[in-house]
């Protein structure tokens, strides 16, 4: 701007500024000599008083006013003054560069992309033309979104040279993958699904025959684009799809319908739209924003973030934070509440996405105190277990959560009935629920001289307490869907399973031993049963993933017990002993010996690698029947923690036994096997199968991969 125009707009707001104050002043000083009562003029009946305009006005002009004036002494406003804060108009992302695109393009000796990238100007240049082109597919920060790539990373399908960047906005780009639904049977596309989740050990609960057929097919239909399912070709465009970027979605559901309807990647071309230097410039921006991304990784401690993983899989966050089969972090996972159904959310760092506009502080609100940059968090979200967590191990868990890949999944929207769906309401339940209190790790003195581990304890207790969360499902809830910490371990309901009675003295009774719960929090297996339902996914993304060490000092902290978590002095070990001669000429044994002893064993002993022992099994002895009647009713998927273990699937017999035989059955069981003499009565199998109907899962009608395209038809594949 000239110095005449400077002068001009300067001079032009002061006088504005003076005598929109002076109007104000003028009719300030005159308000007291308005007359409520006297009446200035009548129309059609109406009288106009001579009233005074309220004070408030008043009040709330000379408050913009002194606003104004603030802001014109401290930012620029009037002429070429620059304000007291001396911002830069520069630092807005779209701000006009000084000089034209040409000029300076003038000076320019190297035109490379990382040269161009370094020169302020050009790369400023490139930001607009982003902006105007680009950004409403790429989104403004270059990371993508759905069916459009990130281009801040260093997964290019057609390669990140100068050349291949340069040709795909000069020429555009159009690849086509051919829909195989005329080729391929349902089975077939699911299969080949499996297999390429495998790929990077997403979970998908289904046995390695499965994978291995899926295998097959992939290899006999889509080797010759995609080799194993690795091979990249960047001249094609053929993507890599062994990692965890999917441009059109990475869940079981997107991947068959990509396999089913195919695909028509087109980015239109540029070339007879922008000038050279315009393309130029935005190749240079786009170098910029990976450089600016590299960095930050770069920037990352490799040991916090490889310390962050392991304490990232000890708080289990990829199983809540992942969709049955979906990609890893990205969300998506129902939780189905009294309330109404919250979804987890995507915490990859995709800026608009996911939490790449978190920072550190941010991130511990979220995780320790439960509040979202959005709202407060619903305590579905365990932050009330979380703050139990050190700084030090947020901090390494922050480094890792930068290092992940980004996914464009947007978030769903939870489908929480009124006023549940208040979030602000959600701080009354945490100034009432939230229990605040520091954890206390001093041994408690009625476990003084029990405990010989003292430091083991305190090391269990923090993993149990802390990322393990596992209160939070092993814990009764109030009606407000708080904890009651009262009855801490004491079980609890969850998606038509009960997560168990995990007490100190539950387990001593039950029969557990340090290595029998060692071996089974960190594989899924003991002498003491298999890990099924929800505890099998617990085991396979997060226990597992542990150092035994770890698990042990655990399982060391819940056999001991702790505050409101004692050993009574009149605790017995249960000693199960058998099927003997009296129980083999019972009637109800030729019941057990046609129903359970084909896989089970005629002993009750398990035949393994078929089915697990049924004898001093923990399910079977523990003081409440719900989940071994639960299993009779809805059957169980097996659940394949470990290939050496392929687990026969048990079938649901509520159509082949009646709720009385069902309870005898049991009862046998229990007593026989599990040292359990209290009966099972029929209406306690009534009861639990009612409840099982009314929530869908009688009748084996619980969640399996086969019924993926069923379970989830809100899915948006386009």
């Amino acid at each position: 701007m000239s110095s005449f125009w400077s002068w001009w707009a300067a001079i032009c707001t002061i006088i504005f500024f003076i005598l929109m104050v002076g109007v104000i002043v003028k009719y300030w000083r005159s308000n007291h000599l308005a007359d409520k009562d006297k009446v200035l003029d009548t129309f059609d009946g109406i009288d106009e008083n001579d009233a005074p305009p309220p004070k408030v006005l008043f009040v709330s002009y000379f408050a913009a006013f002194a606003i104004s004036f603030g802001y014109l002494i401290l930012y620029p406003g009037i002429g070429s003054w620059s304000g007291l804060m001396n911002y830069d108009q520069s630092e807005d992302k779209l701000s006009r560069p000084s000089t034209s695109l040409d000029e300076q393009f003038e000076s320019v000796q190297d035109t490379s992309l990382v040269s161009l990238a370094n020169n302020t100007e050009i790369v400023s240049s490139g930001r607009m033309l982003f902006q105007t082109h680009c950004a409403a597919c790429h989104r403004d920060n270059g990371q993508g979104a759905k069916h459009f790539p990130n281009l801040i990373d260093n997964e290019w399908m057609y390669g990140g040279s100068d050349e291949a960047i340069i040709h795909s906005i000069e020429l555009g780009r159009n690849g086509a993958m051919p829909g195989w639904i005329d080729v391929l049977r349902p089975d077939e596309i699911s299969k080949i699904s499996y297999y390429l989740a495998s790929l990077n050990q997403r979970h998908t609960d289904v046995p390695e025959v499965k994978v291995e057929l899926g295998k097959e097919l992939f290899i006999k239909t889509c080797s010759s684009c995609h080799g194993d399912g690795r091979l990249v070709n960047t001249e094609t465009g053929v993507p890599d799809l062994s990692d965890n970027i999917w441009l059109h979605g990475g869940s079981i559901e997107e991947i068959q319908h990509t396999i089913r309807a195919g695909l028509n990647n087109v980015m239109p071309a540029f070339g007879g739209q922008l000038s050279q230097n315009e393309i130029l410039a935005l190749g240079a921006y786009i170098t910029h924003a990976r450089l600016q991304s590299d960095q930050r990784l770069a920037s990352l401690d490799a040991e916090a973030v490889t310390r962050g993983e392991y304490l990232a899989h000890a708080g289990d966050c990829v199983a809540c934070h992942s969709a049955e089969g979906g990609e890893p972090f990205a969300g998506g996972l129902p939780f189905v509440t009294p309330f109404g159904t919250i979804y987890s959310t995507n915490i990859t760092p995709h800026v608009t996405e996911g939490i790449g506009s978190y920072d550190y502080e941010d991130f511990r609100a979220a995780l320790v105190d439960g509040k979202g940059k959005h709202g407060y968090l619903y305590p579905a979200m365990p932050f009330t277990s979380y703050q139990y967590v050190t700084e030090q191990d947020m901090r390494d868990m922050w480094e890792y959560m930068q290092s992940i890949a980004s996914v464009a999944r947007r978030n769903d929207t939870n489908e929480m009935m009124f006023p549940a769906n208040i979030r602000l309401g959600l701080l009354a339940w945490d100034i009432v629920f939230a229990d605040r209190t520091p954890m206390n790790y001093d041994l408690p003195t009625e476990l003084q001289g029990k405990v010989e581990d003292v430091d083991k304890w305190q090391r269990g207790k923090y993993w149990v307490a802390g990322l393990g969360h596992c209160s939070e499902c092993h814990t009764p809830r109030n009606i407000a869907q708080a904890l009651d910490n009262d009855r801490i371990f004491q079980g609890n309901l969850i998606d038509g399973w009960n997560a168990p009675d995990i007490t100190a003295e539950e387990l001593y009774v039950d029969g557990w031993n340090l290595k029998s719960l060692t071996d089974f929090l960190h594989t899924g297996h003991s002498d003491k049963g298999t890990a099924f339902a929800g505890m099998a996914d617990v085991i396979k993304n997060s226990l597992s993933l542990m150092t035994r060490e770890d698990i042990e000092s655990m399982s060391y902290y819940l056999l001991a017990g702790d505050t409101n978590n004692m050993i009574s002095d009149t605790a017995v070990v249960l000693q199960p002993k058998g099927f003997d001669d009296a129980a083999y000429a019972e009637e109800i044994y030729a019941t057990y010996n046609q129903t359970c002893g084909a896989c089970h064993g005629a002993d009750g002993k398990g035949r393994d690698p078929i089915a697990p022992t049924l004898l001093n099994n923990g399910i079977i002895m523990h003081s409440d029947p719900f989940n071994t009647i639960a299993v009779t009713i809805r059957g169980l998927q097996p659940t394949y923690l470990d290939k050496d273990r392929n687990f026969m699937p048990m079938a649901s017999f509520e159509d082949v036994l009646s709720d009385k035989k069902l309870a005898d059955l049991i009862t046998f069981v229990r007593l026989h096997l599990g040292a359990r003499e209290e009966p099972v009565t029929e209406s306690d199998v009534r009861e639990v199968r009612e409840m099982l109907e009314k929530a869908g899962y009688s009748g084996g009608l619980h969640v399996t991969p086969e019924m993926y395209d069923q379970r989830d038809t809100r899915i948006n594949v386009n």
